[in-house]
């Protein structure tokens, strides 16, 4: 409803114009019209919300790992898990994390401005056994030629994290099944890491390895603190795949360690948008009867 007021200007709308004050002028702007969505429109932005909210769980669980972030990884994030979710032939509803391929999720940077192929000359050598075992290695390097430091008067040493996560978004939990870190003196010396996880496995969840690079230097009272250059904080996901019934049986007779490390429940919204996209297929199928 739109009002003149004491200065004789309109404000408000009249049907479907919008009258406003921009400065000491009047304006008017037409209303846009109702947009209707069709059904498939809104199956897709409903399947959306569904990756942003499986999205933000990995941010969150990983926000201590990653540290520093670029601007633009939340959406590029959840651009990478919708995709993902996209390549299962299921019918939008029927799918999430847990039902499709999850390749895409393998090699993406939280800090597309330190890439680790800019910092470090080696790549590492990584695969998943039947029985779930991850095995690691980083090839031979020379720890002061092969990796790139910050530009600064600081000696920095370069430490290196593998953290090995379980997700179930159906069953709201998320917990670190294993993880290492290897540190090494900034000097000129040949080194390499090898490491493997025998750990059990939770069957059904979604298993995310993360490998990091930090640069740490000792103070004047012997605490250690990292760069403050954002440029030094890689952090890639190395690996993601799902944990079957086969691969958590053949780790549980093979004798595999328990994880020690807490279960951290979150409430993620995936079973709630799934429901409310089986009630919106369910009312659109009740109108076409």
């Amino acid at each position: 409803m739109a009002i003149q007021e004491k200065n004789g200007k309109i404000k408000g709308k009249i049907n479907n114009i919008v009258y406003r004050e921009l400065g000491d002028k009047q304006v008017m702007k037409i209303a846009p019209a109702r947009v209707r969505q069709t059904y498939a429109t809104k199956l897709s932005a409903m399947e959306f919300g569904l990756a942003s909210a499986q999205a933000k769980v990995f941010r969150n669980v990983f926000r201590h790992v990653y540290e520093e972030a670029d601007g633009k990884m939340a959406a590029r994030l959840t651009a990478t898990v919708a995709a993902c979710i996209r390549t299962s032939e299921r019918e939008i509803g029927d799918r999430n994390l847990h039902d499709v391929d999850l390749s895409l999720l393998k090699g993406f940077e939280f800090n597309t401005h330190a890439p680790f192929e800019k910092l470090l000359t080696v790549r590492p050598i990584f695969g998943v056994l039947p029985n779930g075992r991850f095995e690691f290695s980083l090839p031979p390097f020379n720890v002061v030629e092969d990796i790139r430091y910050p530009q600064d008067r600081v000696r920095y040493d370069p430490s290196f994290l593998i953290a090995v996560t379980a997700f179930h978004f159906r069953e709201e939990y998320a917990r670190i099944i294993d993880k290492a870190s290897f540190d090494f003196k900034n000097i000129n010396q040949q080194v390499q890491i090898d490491w493997s996880s025998s750990k059990l496995l939770p069957a059904g969840a979604i298993v995310v390895v993360t490998f990091s690079l930090r640069y740490l230097s000792t103070n004047w009272v012997g605490r250690q603190v990292q760069t403050t250059d954002k440029a030094f904080y890689p952090t890639v996901i190395l690996d993601a795949y799902h944990v079957t019934e086969e691969m958590a049986s053949l780790a549980r007779n093979q004798g595999f360690a328990r994880a020690t490390s807490t279960i951290a429940e979150f409430g993620n919204n995936t079973n709630s948008i799934l429901k409310d996209i089986a009630r919106f297929r369910q009312k659109m199928a009740d109108k076409q009867k």
